[in-house]
């Protein structure tokens, strides 16, 4: 992560290089600013670019700073709308009676939910989750081993995956070599959730966001910008 001083605000931007003549600003709805650099771009000068685009750049996150995160505003209730793997359902809430389990089904274009509890948000909320956590160990585990196919040829093993709840981040790579997946992320397209399986598998071979890390990662995914801005697009 660089950093820059404009006027009295610190703007902290995310650096790659990729084979291009110009430098790109691209600031996204998370609020995060990213920097696409010549790969022989001095420092010095990604720096001034950046602080010469501050107007701009500051524009652009009061902007984003308007909306508030996807799912904020969600009750748990019928008619509500939630996503998995990139495709809306609407929500069925009922409540259960006699001896009828509690469960979570996703069928004919929604959720439908039975619940002991239909009227109380968080334990709504807590049964979807669940329901979201079973499916993205599946899905994240079947995505790893495709992923692995796509960067074969890059000698890069296997790693532990692990779904790991996580505030601000989609993915991990931990320093005991562990890929850790937000399970949020299951409710985002196939190519999303590839994008961040593929950048932890990079780390493996650069842990850090440098030179290095982004030319292997250009090699692997040279889309991974526009698989990003999707991603973060309805965060």
């Amino acid at each position: 992560m660089q950093t820059v001083d404009y006027g009295t605000t610190t703007l902290q931007f995310n650096l790659s290089y990729s084979n291009r003549k110009t430098l790109e600003i691209a600031v996204y709805p998370d609020q995060t600013i990213w920097v696409t650099a010549p790969e022989e771009a001095e420092m010095e000068k990604i720096h001034n670019k950046v602080r010469k685009r501050g107007r701009w750049i500051v524009k652009q996150l009061k902007y984003f700073n308007r909306f508030d995160p996807l799912g904020e505003h969600n009750e748990y209730v019928s008619g509500e709308t939630h996503c998995y793997l990139g495709k809306q359902y609407r929500l069925k809430v009922r409540q259960t009676e006699g001896d009828q389990s509690e469960s979570v089904k996703l069928k004919s274009g929604y959720f439908h939910i039975w619940s002991d509890n239909k009227g109380v948000k968080e334990y709504v909320k807590q049964q979807l989750d669940a329901w979201y956590r079973e499916k993205a160990e599946k899905k994240f585990n079947a995505r790893l081993e495709e992923c692995l196919q796509t960067v074969k040829k890059y000698d890069i093993q296997k790693p532990q995956l692990q779904v790991y709840s996580m505030e601000k981040r989609w993915g991990s790579y931990t320093s005991s070599q562990k890929v850790l997946l937000n399970p949020e992320l299951v409710k985002h397209p196939v190519y999303c959730i590839d994008y961040v399986i593929i950048h932890e598998l990079c780390h493996t071979k650069h842990p850090n966001h440098d030179k290095e890390f982004y030319r292997l990662l250009n090699k692997v995914l040279p889309d991974w910008q526009k698989r990003k801005h999707k991603l973060e697009k309805f965060r």
